[in-house]
């Protein structure tokens, strides 16, 4: 995985990833900005820091500060922070850019922080930026430009959270990766659910869906200790262990795993493929499908074609009205004839009939000078009927009707700025009914399509029938006036009898924590608070996707390129999984991706290599282990086995053990055919219980732990 060194790298099919570099102790990161979102930053920087690596930060800010939000923040850095412009050559330099990984420029002024990192790559060109930006399309512009770059919008990165601790339902995350969408479920189990009440830990592993975490009811007796894992979440309960009801499980599935690709849309034909096209329909006797065509279009189009039909008439019959008269009325010279034509199709018949008439002209020309006339009237009506028309539909589209207010169990967004259009939107997508209030229409399109109720947030918040609503979520900028909304519809709930958890946005850590003792039935986030973990993660070359909440820990979804000298090649995924403790939800294998095929909720006998793409669950802890290399051992098994009753399954069982075991093919061969006999082998506890079930369809096995269980790493 790129490490910033060596070849260089092709900003258009770059993807930023670990890297284990054995020779490089001390990695050097720089946050520019020690606003809530850098001081956090920082903290969840030190967490990768540890024998024998080390995490050294600095750190540049506009002014001096001595009262941090995060308690002795300069303890953190490698050196007091470095007072100035981060857009400075100078300063930049002075907090040593030269010898930096990564940039981490997360100011609140996005002008600021674009300009840094333009500075940035020039000082270090192979410096990893994570750019702080709400501007997308600048952003995919950026990458394309300065290469080994990373743009993450810090506001709208937590949306999902938001939104779905609103709904108070089962699902914590909605996110998609490609063209699945994955939703993680944290529920209980009712009795006699026939898909997970009694059911065995390891049967919850199926083909479009994982088992993410287990909180029984009672306590499980698991005699040989925790399930080896390097994770305080995943895997930790043995394969055997079975779910009831009252249990509480969190897991991961597919909504549509088989998802049909829509196809690219054609390009649009240039005119004369147009004109082409229409002369064969016409040859080939096709006229009536291409005036069909012609007039079945949007209202827009149509005015444009029948105005264009309407010129080009008008220059038809004015050519039609000169030859007729200059031809068959006698003593019309050229000039007479074109302005009597004007005449004509601007309906001024009866202006030419008094001339027509002194030349005596025949019946016949005064005939079709009228059908003329007559014909251009009809033409100009047609082109002022589609306009009023026009005008009329835009006009009524002001006038529609409102949605109607929800009477009850609907979620009441407050706030409309990008968090809050960022909730609203997705509440949309799952077809919440929901109101929104806010004091400022920012979002004008949303008038048509959601309940908005505009003006003062407190007076519009008792006309939402907040009494009768499933949840409120405060996301306004104002953090006393998200509180406020909480305690009042705190009180509304109170008196009702009902149970209510508000949704509050808050801007720093540390008040969402003494607001958890004042409110604990309120669920508070500080948002740079969750996405710090994701800027800390694309530190170290990480594609982060999104991330989420579960066992009181922040979860993200990294993607990762499998390169030749990184901690993640040749790795059995059941090594990924458990010793370093992250969950694989997809994966991108480079010998099957011709044929467009991923694979989903991959088997741990899958082996990586070289150009595949993984995509995990993980918390900050696992990322940092993957970083490190540093794997949590498995678990001394010895395996003993008897001769079988048909020695034809020997071959297959050999197999078998080599795929599940990663020990050597010939000596997995070896060892059925020196039958029977035992052999050691080191196994995570799940990895042995598939291993077993395995062999013991084939040949009398027994398999058993020769130690206890490792220490889990927290």
């Amino acid at each position: 995985m790129p490490t910033g060194h060596g070849s260089p790298i092709n900003p258009d099919t770059y993807i930023p990833n670990f890297s284990s570099d054995a020779k490089q102790a001390v990695d050097h990161f720089l946050v520019c900005g020690l606003g809530s979102l850098g001081q956090q930053t920082i903290v969840n920087l030190k967490k990768f820091s540890s024998e024998p690596f080390e995490v050294k930060i600095t750190a540049i800010d506009r002014q001096p500060s001595h009262d941090w939000e995060v308690e002795n923040l300069p303890s953190l850095l490698a050196e007091p922070p470095v007072v100035g412009d981060c857009r400075r050559d100078a300063v930049l330099l002075k907090a040593g850019i030269e010898r930096c990984r990564a940039v981490l420029i997360v100011t609140s002024d996005e002008s600021v922080n674009v300009e840094t990192a333009i500075a940035t790559r020039r000082l270090n060109p192979n410096v990893q930026i994570i750019l702080r930006s709400s501007r997308h399309s600048l952003n995919a512009l950026l990458q394309q430009q300065l290469g080994r770059f990373v743009a993450l919008d810090a506001t709208e990165l937590p949306a999902t959270t938001f939104a779905l601790a609103g709904l108070d339902d089962d699902s914590i995350s909605i996110f998609r990766i490609k063209d699945y969408q994955f939703r993680i479920i944290e529920r209980y189990v009712r009795a006699n659910e026939p898909h997970f009440d009694d059911m065995p830990l390891h049967r919850l592993h199926r083909r479009y869906s994982r088992l993410l975490n287990l909180k029984p009811q009672t306590k499980r007796s698991q005699p040989i200790g925790w399930a080896t894992t390097a994770s305080s979440t995943f895997h930790r309960w043995q394969p055997h262990v079975r779910v009831h009801a009252g249990d509480e499980i969190a897991y991961i599935e597919v909504d549509q795993p088989n998802v049909v690709k829509q196809p690219r849309p054609a390009a649009r034909p240039l005119p004369y493929q147009k004109l082409r096209r229409w002369l064969e329909d016409v040859f080939d006797g096709n006229w009536r499908r291409q005036f069909l065509n012609f007039w079945q279009q949007d209202t827009y189009e149509s005015l444009r074609r029948v105005t264009l039909i309407a010129v080009l008439t008008g220059l038809f019959l004015w050519t039609t009205a000169v030859l007729v008269l200059q031809f068959a009325v006698t003593g019309v010279s050229w000039n007479e004839a074109l302005f009597l034509g004007a005449i004509l199709i601007l309906g001024g018949y009866g202006d030419a009939f008094g001339y027509l008439t002194d030349n005596n002209a025949d019946s016949w020309v005064m005939t079709v000078c009228l059908l003329i006339s007559i014909t251009s009237i009809l033409m100009v009506l047609g082109i002022f009927g589609l306009l009023a028309d026009q005008l009329l539909s835009s006009r009524f589209e002001f006038l529609r009707r409102r949605p109607r207010l929800p009477k009850r169990n609907h979620v009441i967004v407050v706030g409309l700025g990008r968090v809050g259009n960022r909730v609203v939107r997705i509440l949309q997508d799952l077809k919440q009914p929901l109101v929104v209030v806010t004091n400022e229409l920012q979002y004008p399109e949303l008038l048509n399509e959601v309940p908005l109720m505009v003006g003062h947030i407190l007076s519009e918040l008792k006309a939402t029938n907040l009494e009768t609503a499933k949840s409120v979520i405060a996301v306004t900028d104002d953090l006393m006036l998200n509180l406020e909304v909480a305690l009042v519809a705190s009180k509304v709930f109170e008196e009702k009898n009902k149970p209510f958890s508000p949704v509050i946005r808050t801007l720093t850590q540390t008040f969402s924590d003494n607001l958890a003792a004042l409110m604990p039935q309120a669920k508070a986030f500080s948002a740079y608070a969750l996405s710090a973990e994701a800027f800390a993660g694309a530190a170290f070359g990480e594609n982060i996707l999104g991330l989420f909440r579960l066992n009181e820990q922040t979860i993200l979804v990294a993607e990762y390129l499998v390169e030749a000298d990184d901690t993640l090649h040749g790795r059995l995924l059941a090594e990924v999984s458990y010793g370093y403790g992250v969950v694989p939800i997809l994966l991108q294998n480079r010998n099957i991706q011709a044929e467009g095929k991923d694979i989903l909720m991959p088997d741990d006998n899958v082996k990586l290599s070289v150009g595949d793409h993984l995509y995990v669950l993980s918390s900050i802890n696992g990322l940092r282990r993957i970083e490190r290399g540093d794997r949590t051992e498995p678990r001394r098994w010895s395996l003993s086995a008897d001769m079988p009753l048909n020695k034809d399954v020997l071959l297959e069982a050999g197999n078998r053990l080599a795929q599940l075991s990663g020990i050597s093919l010939p000596r997995c061969r070896q060892f059925m055919e020196s039958l029977p006999c035992e052999i050691d082998l080191k196994l995570y506890d799940y990895q042995a219980y598939r291993l077993m079930q395995e062999l013991n369809r084939r040949l009398p096995i027994r398999l058993s732990p020769l130690e206890s269980a490792a220490k889990t790493h927290l």
